[in-house]
């Protein structure tokens, strides 16, 4: 069980358990002179090492660097100065095919983080997915499916994607903005 900021144990609003391993999360570490983001574990075992992507936020050059890897050995570099930065930009998506036949349904999370630069162009740089909560948009009563409540479980997506884009903002001193569509 992950343990937030305040030191207590994460619980959903609904009663299920926050489990990290039900998200696919990217892996965030303070590295001096700042922070580095990196695709997670669960990605590159899924996709076999075939996109890659890392963030390198350097409070010392005040740069955001992005690098990204595909098929193996296509590398590309990015680096965006903090002041062509206007915005963070933090989204949702329910990913869920259920939600399109029925009105109950488990939620699949993507939360997606990026940069909104001078000009409004937008770079999209981490995306956290995974399990989500349950959710009764029908007619009938939430207390008729009390086992679906009672029984959920979810992933960290959603605090993780929120804490990174709050962190973000902090260090780079910008809004967290939503991103166009």
């Amino acid at each position: 069980m992950r343990i937030d900021r305040d030191g207590f144990p994460n619980w959903s609003s609904l009663g299920g358990v926050l489990i990290h391993i039900l998200s696919a999360n990217p892996v965030i570490r303070k590295r001096p002179p700042g922070i580095v983001a990196s695709t997670s574990w669960w990605w590159r075992v899924l996709l076999l090492g075939l996109s890659l992507r890392t963030v390198v936020i350097d409070l010392r050059s005040e740069k955001v660097r992005v690098t990204s890897r595909y098929l193996w050995f296509l590398r590309f570099h990015k680096n965006y100065s903090f002041r062509y930065v206007n915005g963070i930009t933090y989204g949702y998506s329910n990913l869920s095919t259920e939600s399109l036949f029925r009105s109950t349904h488990d939620t699949f999370d993507r939360f997606s983080v990026g940069l909104k630069l001078v000009g409004e162009e937008e770079v999209p740089l981490f995306d956290f997915v995974g399990e989500g909560t349950f959710v009764n948009d029908g007619s009938l009563p939430d207390w008729l499916y009390w086992d679906d409540y009672a029984f959920d479980f979810s992933g960290t997506q959603e605090s993780e994607s929120r804490l990174f884009a709050e962190l973000m903002s902090n260090l780079l001193d910008v809004p967290i903005v939503r991103p166009n569509l």
